[in-house]
């Protein structure tokens, strides 16, 4: 929710820039946010130092959904004027554009202190603030004086990075470097070996796996990333109650992976099964008895003509009556109704039996398909749950 803001006062602003800044509070209040963000950056740009515009940028920004040009304005603000009697609000949108950009939060109160994050794109790195070991990437945010404060970022496989920080209190300031590769440099893989970066790529799981099993080898998973050597690996994933996933996945150099893994529930998958086994046993048994039928069809059928042939001899032999001869065509052509709907109902009981069987090995995910794999934007690789 957009907090209300109200003007910070300047010394001696000019007309203008007055009523130019007016005029973008005015659009904001009104909900016009495009027309807000035109005057309240044109006022920025008249005067840098006030911190007024910012704050407005911050809370045009936060309605808007542009949560990083929230969080920026928002810092700007703070950072002209950490002492305005609007800083309370001013922390405020830039702690929910935070919480809306899906940033871990910092939840105690900081006072006049700060807090860092840090992230990176090489997962595991050793995060040093002004020479003294904070953890590894991602770090979550920390409390730390407020001020400037000098971050290095080291991770085997890559060259180190320092970047200047000013930590704003109240406040988390995130920081954000990538690492730039060294291509000459020997990585431990996730299977355990050391590689060259140049043939290294990586496999992406979502959020709450910590272990997979990968050719094979059971794996500790940290940060939702493993390094592996580039080229096809079995990847297994287990989940109480449910079938094993596992997919063939190709693991490409300098490049991410990402997996999805759907999972089938084991007791509904198997209970498909077994109804697939009662109906086959059933069909098959149907399916006999009609043959059966059949035969018993055949055999009344071969009684009424033997009587007919003996009763039309010369003499007749005269130990049939017509009553016996009525009877086998009778009973021939009921045991001919009885086969053909039994094989006719077998028939159909095989087939339901056919379509469950499909159900459950179609759904089954603890058997590699040929490949899952499908390229998406940005060079990466999505590999999805299902069987192509």
């Amino acid at each position: 929710m957009v907090v209300a803001l109200t003007a910070a006062a300047h010394a001696q602003p000019s007309p203008e820039l007055t009523k130019t800044f007016q005029d973008g509070v005015d659009a904001f209040r009104l909900g016009k946010f495009d027309e807000a963000r035109v005057h309240l950056e044109k006022a920025k740009k008249m005067d840098p130092k006030l911190p007024g515009p910012n704050r407005f940028l911050a809370a045009v920004a936060q309605a808007q959904q542009r949560w990083q040009d929230c969080i920026d304005a928002a810092r700007a603000a703070i950072e002209l004027n950490p002492r305005s009697a609007e800083i309370g609000d001013t922390r405020k949108i830039h702690d929910e554009c935070r919480a809306s950009d899906g940033r871990a939060p910092y939840r105690e109160e900081l006072g006049d202190s700060g807090a860092l994050a840090v992230t990176t794109n090489a997962i595991g790195a050793t995060v040093k603030v002004d020479g003294l070991n904070y953890g590894g990437t991602p770090l979550a945010p920390r409390p730390i004086t407020a001020g400037m404060h000098e971050v290095d970022l080291e991770k085997a496989g890559y060259k180190p990075a320092k970047v200047q920080v000013n930590a704003l209190p109240g406040i988390v300031t995130d920081v954000k470097l990538d690492l730039e590769t060294d291509p000459n440099a020997q990585v431990n893989t996730g299977l355990g070996d050391a590689k060259p970066l140049a043939k290294v790529g990586k496999l992406v799981l979502p959020s709450g796996y910590t272990e997979v099993t990968i050719d094979g080898k059971v794996m500790t998973v940290q940060g939702g990333v493993l390094e592996l050597e580039s080229g096809t690996r079995v990847v297994e994933i287990t989940k109480p109650g449910h079938d094993p996933f596992r997919r063939r996945v190709r693991i490409n150099v300098a490049q991410k992976t990402e997996l999805n893994p759907t999972f089938v529930e084991t007791a509904a998958r198997e209970k498909k099964e077994a109804m697939a086994i009662g109906f086959l046993g059933g069909g098959l048994a149907v399916t006999a008895f009609g043959f059966y039928a059949a035969l018993k069809s055949n055999d009344y059928a071969a009684e009424a003509r033997e009587i007919t042939r003996l009763e039309m001899s010369r003499p007749p032999a005269g130990q049939y009556t017509r009553a016996d001869f009525d009877k086998a065509r009778d009973d021939a052509k009921k045991w001919s109704t009885i086969s053909s709907v039994s094989m006719g109902v077998g028939l159909v009981t095989l087939g339901v039996a056919g379509v469950f069987f499909y159900l459950g090995g179609k759904e089954r995910s603890d058997v590699p398909p040929p490949y899952a794999v499908a390229p998406v934007s940005g060079g990466a690789m999505l590999v999805r749950g299902v069987s192509w």
